[in-house]
């Protein structure tokens, strides 16, 4: 090649040049202006919003590079609420032959300094008659949607509520569009008790008229939750299940795990798994508890309640209903009374409310339990209690002496209130063959007292309970202790702590039922 043939080569390479960048520089200054008012105008419209951009940039060579600062969309222009969406900076990827068909494919957006605030929807409210405008026709798909420690609120319906947030450590979605749902990844951290969600599903299409009626369905894997967070409770919750509805309600169902669940009143960790079907209010957090079967050792315990935002107050009320039948009253004791041994072994029978207002301290002195119980078959684990059990049977039989007489069963029943650390018990019945003992009173979890005033029924006379001279002076006080229908009737009380109890006579106490 001639040297003038290679200089008109390079002419014609310079020409070409200039007219590519003249071209590009004109697409990137075109593109930003049309780019601006498509974007602006689908916000707009997709979310009902005033669309506010601060700046935008974009590059078309050799794809599509665009950045936008400073995004702000106020949901029907409202100034009254935080803004529907606000994002620090909008990086979009795309191109050029996926931006000239239809639909539009972008390959993919990150979003940096998302907070999206979700606001209630009003009572009959209307839709405003500045969004009254026909949808553009505007198709568009994105690959994928990510955004890393993104803010999710949920504004209250009530006007001085605090919100509901969620820390989203990172989301991704998957093939969005405007019209359709898509696949979405997050991973975000629990409020309280403090653990990390990892949770994946279907969301959208987004509802603009009511943000959120928007519809979401997955599946989630709670993890790491400390229980210790709640005071007078311990232990590590893992919990998975499946939600499905819109933002604002969400049915869930799922399973918790605690291998080492613990009251601070015994410290004794217990396994405790659950099972629950639950209605969540997205709007509020409140959680409507439609069952709640809860596993521990050998009982099971079914419940239904709620879970409450209480207004002016901090924390959440939990309210429960829980009934259990034929569980096992060791197990009960262990989760809620000193020592490694419990103290007595029966079939239990239970019905209680539970009344707990969170976030007030010590969750064992905020709470309120009113209820009743029904123990069959006890017998105590320590053998001196156990005979002086079988001592009363045989005094109540009236053979003091029959050492066939052991082993004798119990059967207890009553009811009782916890309220503050200390249950008060009233019509507290202890059944044995040929005794029993009526007592009211109260029991202090924390210092193990013990508080009781009551009788002694038995079936013999107080002078047939023993033998040689006790008996014989015995006789003349059963006159006193006589009890109608036969028998005898000893008002007695019971003192001391639970591990040393102290039992007494309480003479000049009245006998209703003489």
């Amino acid at each position: 090649m001639t040297h003038g043939g290679k200089h008109k080569i390079v002419v014609i390479a310079g020409v070409v040049v200039v007219v590519i960048a003249a071209v590009t520089i004109g697409l990137t200054v075109g593109l930003r202006g049309i780019l601006r008012r498509n974007v602006e105008t689908v916000l707009r419209e997709r979310f009902e919003s005033d669309v506010e951009i601060k700046d935008l940039q974009i590059f078309v060579f050799p794809r599509i590079y665009v950045q936008a600062h400073s995004i702000v969309l106020r949901f029907r222009g409202r100034r009254d609420i935080p803004p529907l969406m606000t994002i620090e900076k909008l990086t979009l990827v795309a191109n050029l032959w996926g931006m000239l068909w239809t639909p539009k494919r972008i390959a993919s957006v990150h979003l940096d300094g998302l907070q999206i605030h979700i606001p209630p929807r009003q009572k009959g409210e209307a839709r405003a008659a500045a969004w009254l405008v026909k949808r553009i026709n505007y198709r568009v798909v994105i690959d994928e949607i990510s955004s890393d420690d993104a803010l999710l609120q949920i504004l209250p319906k009530q006007a001085g509520k605090q919100p509901l947030d969620f820390d989203l450590h990172r989301i991704v979605l998957q093939s969005y569009s405007l019209d359709e749902p898509a696949s979405f990844h997050a991973t975000l951290t629990n409020p309280k008790p403090v653990g990390e969600i990892d949770s994946e599903g279907q969301f959208g299409p987004w509802q603009a008229d009511d943000p959120g009626g928007t519809p979401v369905a997955g599946a989630f894997h709670f993890s790491n939750a400390d229980l210790a967070t709640f005071h007078g409770i311990s232990g590590n919750l893992s919990s998975k299940g499946k939600y499905s509805g819109v933002l604002n309600q969400l049915d869930v169902e799922g399973d918790t795990n605690t291998p080492d669940f613990a009251l601070r009143t015994s410290g004794n960790p217990v396994s405790l798994s659950t099972h629950y079907v639950a209605v969540v209010d997205g709007t509020n957090g409140n959680t409507y508890l439609k069952s709640v079967e809860a596993h521990f050792l050998h009982s099971v315990v079914v419940s239904s309640g709620e879970v409450v935002k209480t207004p002016g107050v901090k924390g959440r009320r939990i309210t429960l209903d829980a009934i259990a039948r034929n569980a096992r009253i060791e197990d009960f004791l262990r989760l809620t009374v000193k020592g490694s041994k419990p103290p007595m072994t029966g079939s239990v029978s239970l019905h209680v409310k539970l009344d707990l207002q969170t976030g007030q301290g010590d969750i064992i002195d905020g709470m309120l339990l009113d209820g009743q119980f029904g123990i069959a078959g006890v017998q105590f684990s320590d053998s001196a209690v156990q005979d002086k059990v079988d001592a009363l049977s045989r005094g109540g039989q009236g053979e003091p002496r029959n050492e066939d007489i052991e082993d004798v069963i119990s059967h207890l029943r009553g009811r009782f209130v916890l309220r503050d650390g200390k249950a008060k018990f009233s019509n507290l019945a202890f059944d044995v063959t040929g005794a029993a003992v009526t007592l009211s009173g109260s029991y202090d979890l924390d210092s193990e007292k013990l508080d009781f005033h009551g009788h002694l029924l038995l079936d013999a006379k107080l002078s047939q309970t023993t033998t040689g001279a006790k008996s014989f002076f015995l006789k003349f006080a059963d006159p006193f202790f006589k009890k109608n229908g036969g028998g005898s009737s000893v008002p007695i009380k019971v003192t001391g702590t639970r591990s040393k109890p102290s039992f007494g006579l309480e003479l000049g106490r009245g006998d209703p039922k003489k």
